[in-house]
């Protein structure tokens, strides 16, 4: 009887899970940082605009950078395994995910500026085997990719105050196969619906203000970005949320000092509102929690060709020990991660940027109706991007 109980929790989370797949992100479903520079100081950018990709951090950055454009990539590596429901059934997944990333901002004059932002992120779940000993059940495996275009504009008043609007444009692509969910007198395998698209929009709002040269403050809004159905999921493995996987709100406080010439220290409160979407909702699926994340980050300008940073992020983790089970298919229970980069400038105009982060491998054993499940993760990402000024 115990046995039959886990297989129907796993059927039912099986079910809900592949309506989201396998984040590669830290952050619940989403990276650690955006822009190469930013990324490698543990993610802080709120408050600390780099480059052009400072619309999806603050689009209030744009009026304190120069006219300029970056174009980077971000690959992600994941190892994810999980001792699940009976005793030696082992699942292991790796992916490795290529996400672009970049965008250009021009001074219009002194007090306008505008800007467009592309933010990535791949998802993807592959185990190679089937989650259950279910006839006619497929491998286990999800994807899901979403790519944000950001165009922006920012209002700078006067040198210590900027304030940015933004419009968040998202465009999704979602496949999953290997679901199994419960049926009277036993378990389905429900056929997939391949690959489906979905598009969204919503908004983005930022300030960023300088009491004094060598502080700044920066708070960040974003709505929450409505997507348009997945055919064919809204019957069945996104039937609550009617067929919708909407990228959430979020809302943050930056700070930036800058003590020396030489270094920068920034650091940032963030607040992911997962538990507000309608999917997170769904009682049989992954109850998603709203999630705050702290961001520290620091630079040291060793000389006039070569900058250093570091960095650091910790969360809390969005994931509940009891729903273990119900996100095999999102290992997206790293807490911690560790940052280093590097920036090599060419000439006046142009530089390269170097980062890597480190999610050390972190286990979430189950409890309760997850009894039995254990949960393992380890992320690594490797960033490569080029920004030039004009």
């Amino acid at each position: 009887m115990q046995a039959t109980r886990r297989l129907n929790h796993l059927a039912i989370a099986a079910a809900a899970l592949a309506a989201h797949g396998a984040v590669l992100a830290v952050n619940g479903a989403q990276p650690g940082g955006y822009g190469i520079k930013n990324a490698a100081m543990g993610g802080a950018s709120i408050a600390l605009p780099l480059d052009a990709e400072a619309t999806a951090n603050n689009p209030a950055g744009l009026g304190l950078l120069p006219s300029s454009w970056t174009l980077g990539t971000q690959v992600f590596n994941g190892r994810s395994s999980a001792n699940y429901v009976f005793p030696g059934n082992r699942l292991r997944n790796r992916q490795t995910e290529i996400s672009p990333e970049g965008g250009i901002n021009w001074r219009l004059n002194p007090a306008w500026a505008v800007g467009l932002s592309i933010a990535g992120s791949g998802a993807g779940s592959d185990y190679g085997q089937q989650a259950l000993p279910v006839p006619g059940a497929g491998e286990a495996k999800t994807t899901l990719r979403v790519l944000e275009l950001i165009p922006a504009v920012a209002w700078t008043p006067s040198p210590e105050l900027s304030l940015g609007l933004g419009l968040n444009m998202a465009v999704q692509q979602f496949e999953a196969d290997g679901v199994i969910v419960p049926v009277p007198g036993g378990l389905f395998p429900v056929p997939g619906h391949g690959k489906q698209s979905a598009t969204g929009a919503g908004l983005r709002a930022g300030l960023l203000w300088k009491p004094t040269q060598d502080w700044s403050v920066g708070l960040n809004l974003k709505s929450r970005t409505h997507m348009s159905k997945l055919k064919g999921y809204d019957q069945d493995l996104l039937a609550y949320s009617n067929g919708r996987l909407d990228i959430p709100a979020q809302y943050g406080l930056g700070l930036a000092w800058q003590p020396s010439e030489r270094l920068t220290l920034a650091a940032d409160w963030l607040r992911i509102l997962w538990g507000d979407i309608q999917a997170m909702k769904d009682p049989s699926g992954f109850a998603w929690r709203n999630q705050p994340v702290l961001r520290l980050g620091a630079a040291w300008k060793l000389d006039e060709h070569w900058t250093l940073r570091a960095g650091l992020s910790r969360n809390s983790r969005q994931i509940d020990s009891s729903r273990t089970l119900h996100n095999l298919l999102v290992p997206s229970i790293n807490q911690r991660a560790l940052t280093l980069g590097a920036s090599l400038q060419l000439d006046p105009k142009a530089e390269i940027n170097l980062g890597y982060e480190l999610n050390p491998r972190t286990t979430l054993t189950g409890t309760g109706a997850s009894t039995g499940t254990q949960l393992t993760s380890k992320v690594q990402m490797v960033l490569l991007g080029y920004h030039h000024r004009f």
